[in-house]
């Protein structure tokens, strides 16, 4: 009959991905809802009909990020209405690119073996997560960070990370690749050891902290400076910051393998 719907219920197509697609519900002007065949039987609303037939439905679930993330499905969007990519998304991405980039490694091996929790693998639930702890009045530089809450902490999870600013960010970071064999805030001094204490990144002049006979006594006048100076920065942020995150830097120490 002319101008009859045809019924295009269980035509199946392969997707770009891998996949194969099926119709199970088809409802006009060439719009369907489709089942992935993958192990968690997706299903995808109001999809085009033209789509399917050029390969390029996605399976919200397939790991297209680093082997790993996935969009998964939610609310939560990757991109703003203009394009650009949303800020949870491109922290998502960093923090997967960090832990399962190999080129990435290579220029920053302080995250080699470190890992991000499965959660966390699916962008909903990140995206869920960051909406809770980000606040866009003051936190717009601020980071996502894996170590203040807990010490050389290898996994990126909802319990051991924060969103903290640079200045607390840098306080933490262990300097295995620019120290040398001296420990942490020392250096040699003829025949003598130096200790300073740089405050952040944008200290071009280090504060003297003394001049000992051993590496070991230069390095506990760091430890003590440093520490103190950590309590400094946490009192700063305090009305900012997570009370989790000002208990830990209060009761932060410094290690001289750090």
């Amino acid at each position: 009959m002319a101008g009859e719907l045809k019924n295009r219920v269980g035509e199946k197509f392969l997707t770009n991905e891998g996949y194969e697609i099926e119709i199970i519900e088809y409802y006009g002007n060439r719009r369907c809802t489709v089942r992935f065949n993958d192990e968690r039987g997706t299903i995808v609303a109001n999809k085009e009909y033209a789509d399917l037939k050029k390969r390029i439905v996605k399976n919200p679930f397939h790991k297209s990020l680093y082997g790993v993330g996935y969009m998964g499905q939610g609310i939560y969007k990757g991109r703003h209405p203009r394009g650009e990519h949303t800020k949870m998304y491109n922290t998502w991405k960093n923090m997967l690119e960090r832990c399962y980039s190999e080129r990435c490694q290579e220029k920053s091996p302080t995250y080699i073996g470190c890992t991000v929790d499965e959660r966390w693998h699916n962008f909903q639930v990140f995206a869920k997560w960051f909406e809770d702890n980000f606040n866009p009045a003051y936190m717009d530089r601020w980071h996502l960070d894996k170590d203040v809450l807990k010490k050389s902490n290898k996994i990126y999870s909802p319990e051991t990370c924060v969103i903290v600013p640079n200045e607390i960010n840098c306080l933490v970071i262990k300097t295995d690749a620019t120290r040398g064999n001296l420990p942490i805030g020392v250096s040699k001094s003829g025949k003598r050891f130096m200790s300073n204490l740089r405050a952040g990144k944008e200290d071009r002049k280090p504060t003297y902290l003394g001049t000992f006979d051993t590496p070991e006594e230069a390095f506990q006048a760091y430890k003590i400076a440093k520490e103190e100076y950590i309590k400094v920065v946490a009192d700063k942020y305090k009305n900012k910051i997570t009370e989790q995150c000002y208990q830990a830097l209060y009761n932060y120490q410094v290690e001289i393998t750090d």
